[in-house]
């Protein structure tokens, strides 16, 4: 990266251009003198006492007393890294602000359903997807598009995939322990696409756009966990349950203990797994919503369409447990981690 792009970026953190130059020198030559600082990096002699107190003062310099006075530059990682985190804690209180003030005009959430316009956008929505996702990502798309997702799922060996595409053969980067494949079968295959992270964000398309049209390309991105669980059956029951799974979950190499949101996602990973299997399921009891934690044994699943349940033996008692909404068993399952 030239000098000139480096001082254009630290300008955006909050530097201005001496402080910029001022750095940059340091970075060069070490701890300094004002006069080997000026003479290198070209400020004047009557700013640069200011510029480097204020370097100082932002964290990007430190002030080694003696005769001469020397400044030495802060590790760039460690000022960096700091102010990536103090950047990501104003960013969440803006957010915080900003539902406020919607709030306060509207008095109700923002919307749940947003549509992104541009193809670019909706990939970097995509990306942003799996880069995020802390337990499981559900992808169905054509390989085309999945190609372009490329670098976020090999950068992402800490969650589970369950990924349906119109493979021919299973390129190197699919080939993760932490990665489940499917081979899309039939009709349902040409309905639409889909990228499902935990129960936090989905993106939704139809057919890929021309690149002449790529701009006038439509996909639509929701945060709504009511959303997202429908997302999630319709997943399951309309893509997965009508294609051909051509490489399960590597479970033995698979980071433990292993999480996920998902009921049907856990039942897709048992059906190649010895039951009992030791797990903990964090919910709620379905009559009273109270909290619950359960620590047991999976003895045996229910799948079909309609129902996605397992039956967990803990405390001397027998649970039957679904995931998201669940009406009909003792526990609505939040998250479940294995544990063996």
């Amino acid at each position: 990266m030239k000098e000139e792009e480096i001082i254009e970026k630290l300008q955006k953190l909050g530097l201005t251009k001496y402080e910029s130059l001022a750095y940059i020198t340091l970075l060069k030559l070490g701890p300094s003198k004002a006069t080997d600082i000026t003479k290198e990096s070209g400020i004047p002699h009557t700013r640069v006492y200011d510029v480097l107190s204020s370097l100082h003062r932002k964290g990007f310099v430190d002030v080694m007393q003696g005769s001469p006075r020397l400044y030495k530059p802060v590790n760039p990682e460690v000022v960096l890294e700091r102010i990536k985190e103090d950047f990501i804690e104003d960013v969440e209180n803006l957010k915080v602000a900003f539902l406020e003030l919607y709030r306060e005009v509207h008095g109700e959430d923002l919307p749940e359903i947003w549509t992104i316009q541009g193809f670019e956008n909706t990939v970097e929505r995509a990306e942003y997807v799996i880069r995020t996702a802390k337990h499981e990502v559900l992808i169905n798309t054509p390989f085309e598009f999945l190609q372009l997702l490329k670098s976020e799922i090999r950068a992402r060996k800490d969650i589970v995939f369950v990924i349906i595409s119109n493979f021919d053969e299973i390129p190197d980067w699919l080939k993760g322990n932490n990665i489940i494949l499917a081979r899309s079968g039939g009709a349902p295959w040409l309905m639409a696409s889909w990228i499902i992270g935990d129960i936090d964000y989905a993106l939704f398309f139809g057919a890929l756009p021309k690149d002449k049209r790529r701009e006038k390309f439509y996909s639509f991105w929701a945060k709504s966990p009511k959303i997202i669980q429908n997302y999630m059956h319709w997943f399951y029951t309309i893509y997965l349950d009508n294609s051909e799974i051509i490489k399960p979950l590597n479970y033995a190499a698979a980071p433990k203990p292993l999480s996920l949101v998902n009921i049907r996602t856990l039942i897709t990973v048992l059906k190649y797994l010895e039951p009992p299997r030791k797990i903990e399921v964090i919910g709620r009891l379905v009559d009273t919503k109270e909290p619950v934690t359960l620590d047991g044994e999976i003895t045996e699943y229910e799948y079909t369409p309609l129902t996605a349940n397992i039956t967990v033996n803990a405390g001397g008692k027998e649970w039957k447990i679904g995931g998201i909404g669940s009406y009909f068993e003792d526990v609505e399952g939040e998250k479940f981690i294995l544990l063996d």
